[in-house]
């Protein structure tokens, strides 16, 4: 199917939009450039949401991933040219207009989850491979500028190789269509702090085994697995089940992450909540489901924030993770019980 190529696509594309990435700001911009790294993960995470609104109204997700490919190209100039900010910004915003226009076509042309964690889950692997490798140096630059040149080009020309629809989806030509109650409003909160929370989780906790490559690696595998796995457990038996099933066991292996088995475990759980919160705020906002992706990229920025800013860097402890796990399972039930009462509310008001 049109769509399902599309979306293979768009999943390799990510994983190499974030490789490149990672690989430009380790290579260029390691040593004495806190402001550069700033100013990159606000434009690749903040700037998403905006994008996102523009999107709903507007169409034309694969041209503004395309472009991102493009923007991302660019900036290496101007970091082989000494211009480390502004070659940060622009590589941000590539990164934002890619996983903004990857995100919208997604989330519009699937009703499940299954495909969405397909999609988010190859950037994990991208960013460990590219920060790698932009530190040790053993790959050229002009690997990831080629590749991203390509990927330019093909996002582009993707819609009529494979003769799908580019234009709007049938979500975004109701742009923003969402009834908002106090329920809805408040289980967006709700999704939108569990992000916040996983984010300070996955850059605050650190663990004494993942001190070699290959158990580095493989922490970052378990990312991923975690991620693509949470939407076809959710599909399957249902995002409540999945997602009390996914933060409870997390908890509880937190405890023992000592352990790489059981930390390693413990993380895979943790991330299979990434697809199910995603699907959970675009189902709540209707039509905008380009700014649902960027609401909650957003929340992962405000999450990176007091972690950076930190004196020493921020830590937390395993007693600490499991809470913010057991807490984020709490949030994520009670935001989907307040979904299910306002459609319920919906429902009554209508017969």
């Amino acid at each position: 199917m049109e769509r399902n190529a599309m979306t293979a696509v768009y999943s390799l594309a990510h994983f190499f939009v974030d490789m490149c990435c990672a690989f430009l700001m380790m290579r260029f911009a390691r040593e004495g450039y806190g402001e550069s790294f700033l100013l990159y993960n606000f434009c690749a995470f903040a700037l998403q949401m905006p994008i996102g609104i523009i999107l709903d109204k507007f169409g034309g997700g694969h041209r503004a991933a395309a472009a991102g490919c493009g923007l991302i190209f660019l900036s290496y100039f101007g970091a082989l040219w000494g211009l480390l900010t502004p070659a940060a910004i622009c590589a941000g915003v590539g990164n934002a207009l890619f996983h903004a226009g990857g995100g919208v076509y997604v989330l519009d042309k699937y009703d499940s989850s299954g495909a969405l964690g397909i999609f988010v889950s190859p950037g994990a692997i991208g960013l460990y491979l590219g920060t790698v490798w932009g530190k040790g140096g053993e790959l050229s630059y002009i690997f990831p500028m080629l590749i991203m040149l390509f990927a330019a080009a093909f996002i582009f020309a993707s819609p009529y190789i494979f003769k799908c629809d580019s234009k709007k989806g049938a979500a975004a030509e109701n742009f923003f269509s969402f009834k908002a109650s106090a329920h809805v409003i408040t289980a967006a909160f709700l999704f939108f702090a569990v992000v916040v929370i996983r984010s300070i989780g996955g850059f605050a906790l650190s663990f004494g085994w993942k001190i070699t490559p290959m158990a580095a690696f493989a922490s970052v595998l378990v990312t991923a697995g975690g991620k693509a796995l949470g939407g076809f457990v959710s599909d399957f038996f249902g995002k409540e089940k999945a997602a009390a099933v996914s933060m409870l066991g997390a908890a509880l292996l937190y405890l023992f992450s000592d352990n790489i088995i059981c930390g390693l475990a413990a993380i895979l759980l943790f991330n299979m909540s990434m697809p199910i919160t995603l699907r959970a705020a675009a189902d709540i906002f209707g039509g905008g489901r380009g700014f649902s992706f960027g609401l909650l990229t957003f929340a992962l920025f405000l999450g990176y924030v007091p972690v950076y800013t930190a004196n020493g860097g921020m830590q937390i402890s395993k007693l600490t993770m499991t809470l913010l796990c057991i807490i984020s399972g709490a949030m994520l039930l009670a935001g989907f019980a307040l979904q299910r009462r306002s459609e319920h509310s919906d429902d009554s008001c209508n017969n």
